[in-house]
């Protein structure tokens, strides 16, 4: 697991860095409002394109994982079912852009974002039967293609359009390099029936209902921002969330790395209780490391990545940094009931989460603005944890609740004092 944590960690780091450096850039060059509209647009499209995701990463590495022998089968269903949802929601999209004031922006990155889609479905694949150096390999070449293809655009000073048309070429790209090789290692995988591809959609439908729930989080902010703060407020907030997102890619590292592991244990209890423990301090050490960097250093960072005109954002990075440690929280009992089958229950606490988020935040939004939707993320993402962990505690996984708890309250004193210090 150490060994395929490694691999992840250094295909991801590559990635990070790329996605990083590629916002930043876009950041700076088109300044807070024009890349405000950008992010709404590529928030907005990445909404959409959940309902093509329909949550088949998490079955993927659950089903492949306990049947290796049926990988190409399990994969061609897969393929099936997110393409066609991926020409439904284009062919909508289509339809309305007449009506849209930044058509460009939202064709380019919607079409991005479902054939990113389309190529995550064969990363993980290999994850699940432990191909993790040739998915490190091939994601992060994919990545420096893209953000060359960005950076061209903007050092010849294009506009937020053929930016987004960029970023849609190395989505392209991507798919292009993943595609042949995941032929010669899978062989023939073909693309199924209407009528099978509607069972798979019945059957996995608490994995839809639970990624379109929980990856909404930090792309319906820019909507309500943009209702209650204006545009400017979604630029500087959404530089941040580019940060803290690009953090977050950690928690699918591990979770692809431990879940798989504890699907294929799920009958040793021992061995279980083992991962558990590794992957509750995993998730936590790093939650707690980022969250405090974003916390203590939020001026070194703004002037290093985003510059002057993005002042503002050292204010929200504390709010960030506390959120982050929060969301890892939650993320470790999530992977451990997705891994034992409690997907529904799962999905369930993430609409609880939601509802408790939207209401309260849009009102905070209004009032506070992007401080105050940052508040209400904080206080609905703890929940979330409390009501995963109960959970997992009742069904006989509590043996690193103590820690766990322990670690939360240490955190949440650590980040004390740097959210009174602004």
């Amino acid at each position: 697991m150490f060994r395929n944590i490694f691999l992840m960690g250094l295909s991801s780091a590559v990635r990070l860095s790329t996605s990083l450096v590629l916002f930043i850039i876009i950041a700076r060059h088109l300044g807070p409002e024009e890349f405000g509209h950008y992010m709404f647009w590529y928030g907005a499209t990445f909404l959409c394109a959940l309902l093509a995701n329909y949550g088949l990463s998490n079955m993927l590495l659950k089903e492949i994982a306990q049947h290796p022998e049926r990988v190409a089968d399990i994969l061609g269903e897969s393929l099936s079912l997110r393409l066609m949802l991926s020409a439904g929601i284009f062919l909508c999209a289509l339809g309305s852009s007449a009506i849209m004031d930044r058509p460009e922006l939202l064709l380019a990155l919607l079409l991005a974002h479902l054939v990113e889609i389309i190529s995550d479905t064969f990363y993980v694949a290999y994850r699940a039967v432990g191909y993790y150096a040739r998915e490190s390999q091939l994601a992060a070449c994919a990545a420096i293609v893209q953000l060359a293809l960005v950076a061209i655009a903007v050092v010849t000073n294009q506009n937020a359009g053929i930016i987004a048309f960029a970023h849609l070429a190395g989505k392209v790209t991507q798919l292009a390099l993943v595609l042949p090789v995941s032929r010669r290692i899978f062989g023939t995988f073909s693309l199924q029936s209407a009528y099978t591809t509607f069972r798979l959609a019945m059957r996995v439908k608490a994995y839809a209902i639970d990624n379109l729930l929980g990856s909404a989080f930090g792309n319906i902010d820019s909507v309500v921002l943009r209702i209650y703060a204006g545009i400017d407020v979604v630029g500087i907030y959404q530089s941040g969330m580019r940060v803290f997102q690009g953090g977050t890619q950690a928690a699918p590292i591990l979770a692809n790395v431990f879940l798989p592991e504890m699907a294929r244990q799920a009958l040793c209890k021992e061995k279980n209780v083992r991962i558990v423990i590794a992957l509750q301090a995993s998730f936590l050490i790093y939650g707690v490391t980022f969250g405090l960097i974003l916390a203590y250093f939020p001026d070194q960072i703004v002037n290093l990545a985003f510059g002057e005109n993005y002042r503002q954002l050292a204010t929200l990075l504390p709010l960030f940094g506390l959120l982050f440690f929060i969301r890892f929280f939650a993320a470790a009992w999530g992977v451990i009931l997705t891994a034992v089958g409690q997907q529904g229950y799962r999905a369930k606490s993430t609409a609880v989460h939601l509802a408790f988020m939207l209401p309260i935040g849009s009102y905070m939004a209004y009032t506070v603005q992007a401080q105050g939707w940052l508040i209400a993320a904080i206080l609905a993402n703890l929940l979330l944890s409390i009501l995963l962990m109960i959970r997992a505690i009742r069904i006989g996984f509590g043996a690193s609740a103590t820690l766990s708890i322990g670690i939360l309250l240490l955190g949440c004193l650590l980040f004390s004092p740097t959210l009174f210090w602004r």
